[in-house]
């Protein structure tokens, strides 16, 4: 878990006897290629942490079309990766998640229940200000970001945006799955790939 620790230490400084107090919140989990982590209509209670390998969390519409909502993977020259799979939204309106979290790759997690976030984070003032900073920092800044990209902009200036964030994306990411996450067909991802002169 030090990848984790290194992460949060950005934020606040621990002691030894701090993170060793963390960290023994956290359930280490190794789960196969294609797996579900979680399934959409149950209520999230936990969340994961990504140690390494490949996830993803998608939706499906009521056509029964999948869309990629986001991905997981762990890569030194992205910007803004996401490491924490949740959907705290599900949890504190006891509602079933909209979401399916599913691992693309031999995935290493992480696992701590969200009950067990809240009771550590009112357990020290530091805590809290890490919870509140890590929080921003990576869910609500990114899904504001990935949102208003949605809505906004146009197929390519998303491919850009994607490509700008982690270069190294078709390297962890199938090639259909990244379509998803854009809202394009296979097709157009292809279109738009050869119309970009870095590959």
């Amino acid at each position: 878990m030090e990848q984790l620790r290194q992460e949060v230490e950005k934020l606040v400084t621990l002691s030894d006897e701090e993170w060793a107090f963390i960290a023994s919140k956290f359930t280490y989990r190794q789960i196969p290629k294609d797996q579900i982590i979680h399934p959409a209509g149950e209520i999230f209670s936990k969340t994961f942490y990504i140690q390494s390998g490949v996830a993803r969390a998608y939706l499906v519409d009521p056509q029964g079309k999948e869309f990629t909502w986001q991905l997981y993977f762990r890569d030194a020259t992205s910007a803004g990766s996401n490491h924490f799979l949740d959907d705290s939204v599900s949890y504190y309106e006891q509602q079933g998640s909209f979401l399916t979290f599913e691992t693309l790759e031999d995935t290493e997690l992480y696992e701590i229940e969200i009950s067990e976030l809240d009771r550590l984070f009112d357990a020290d003032p530091k805590f809290e200000k890490m919870a509140r900073m890590y929080m921003h920092d990576h869910f609500f800044t990114p899904m504001y970001k990935r949102t208003l990209s949605v809505m906004t902009e146009d197929a390519q200036t998303r491919y850009a945006r994607l490509l700008a964030e982690h270069p190294n994306i078709f390297q962890y990411v199938k090639a259909y799955h990244v379509a998803s996450y854009l809202g394009v067909a296979p097709q157009t991802l292809s279109k738009l790939r050869k119309m970009n002169l870095g590959e």
